[in-house]
């Protein structure tokens, strides 16, 4: 783990942590008054996925512990998580509340990465976010009532357009390649997976064992870009549908009662033109009605955003909690019951 040299310390802080598949960031501001002077920042390992599920009780329990190794005598007035798989991975989400009071944090916000990227990129505001990194999941919602998942459903079901998918389908490009195979073929493609993972023949031993699988194959996404970029069409074409099942997703989450504004977010978006432009045709032959914006900010953001919410005067959340996407503790308000989540709220539901 890294960490920058300890500034001087406010007398409280709020904290904000982001876990994902592809590492784990950890901010620490003031809890009141300006940020600039005053801001701790750390990172961490990948969550890792097993079949007991998400250790990412174990990588926020790094972290802080190594806060308060940097910095001891931080005080934590509220903490937030951005947490990767919170819907279906991770068993217990109590446990990741348990760590941060632990620390000594008096409120404490666990959200989805999909929530915490939702509140980064539109800044608050109602609608529908697509969170687009090792894996890729669209959230819908008005911050308050209405909520709506579209895809997130990890590298074996879904994820389509994410890094993972991007990686995944370029060495299936690379191994149709090496097979000889009909149909356009890459060169290219095989010549950087060999490259990355060594003959095609130790691919399978080299992926299939590995808990830590969709970041690996995300890891193979930058190669697939710079194929796309020096124009190798079967690597466009990946990143075309890339785009396109980005926009089709979108499409989906944003269902009546949501406002019709989106964003996308995430390292997938750094690819440039090549994503972003057939995501953003298909969004508008699908839902023209829809305004597409720039992302304000990162999922770590959000996560901030929803920490910051925790200490202010109105003492409450900045979004009305409801499981599996928000859990609060040390509030004023209290957690919603467990719900599945099956989508949108239907018509009768009585919160609707």
């Amino acid at each position: 783990m890294t960490g920058t040299n300890a500034p001087p310390l406010a007398p409280e802080h709020v904290v904000a942590v982001d876990v994902g598949g592809s590492g784990a960031r950890l901010v620490a501001v003031p809890a009141h008054g300006p940020v600039a002077d005053d801001t701790l920042a750390l990172t961490g390992r990948p969550v890792r996925i097993t079949a007991a599920g998400s250790d990412a009780a174990d990588v926020v329990a790094e972290l802080v512990a190594d806060l308060a190794g940097r910095w001891p005598g931080v005080r934590i007035a509220a903490a937030a998580l951005s947490v990767t798989g919170l819907p279906s991975l991770v068993a217990d989400p109590g446990a990741l509340h348990d760590v941060l009071h632990a620390a000594g944090a008096r409120a404490t916000a666990v959200a989805a990465d999909a929530l915490a990227a939702h509140l980064g990129a539109l800044g608050g505001r109602p609608g529908a976010v697509a969170a687009v990194g090792t894996g890729a999941i669209v959230l819908a919602t008005d911050l308050r009532r209405r909520w709506h998942r579209a895809d997130g459903w990890g590298h074996l079901l879904g994820d389509l357009g994410s890094g993972s998918w991007i990686g995944a389908h370029g060495l299936r490009a690379a191994v149709a390649t090496h097979d000889g195979r009909p149909g356009p073929a890459s060169p290219t493609l095989l010549a950087a997976g060999i490259e990355r993972f060594g003959p095609v023949e130790g691919w399978p031993a080299a992926l299939y064992g590995r808990a830590d699988r969709a970041h690996v194959l995300a890891s193979f996404t930058p190669a697939v870009a710079d194929a796309a970029h020096a124009g190798d069409q079967v690597a466009q074409g990946i990143l075309h549908d890339a785009g396109t099942h980005l926009a089709e997703t979108l499409a989906a989450a944003l269902r009546p009662g949501i406002p019709p504004l989106a964003a996308v977010t995430g390292g997938v978006l750094q690819i440039g033109d090549a994503v972003r432009t057939p995501l953003v045709a298909r969004l508008s032959a699908l839902r023209p009605d829809v305004r597409l914006l720039p992302a304000e900010g990162s999922p770590l953001d959000g996560a901030l955003r929803l920490a910051r919410s925790l200490v202010d005067d109105r003492g409450g959340a900045l979004v009305e909690p409801y499981e599996p996407w928000v859990t609060v503790r040390g509030t004023a308000r209290p957690s919603a019951p467990p719900t599945p989540d099956t989508g949108a709220r239907r018509e009768g539901d009585p919160r609707a």
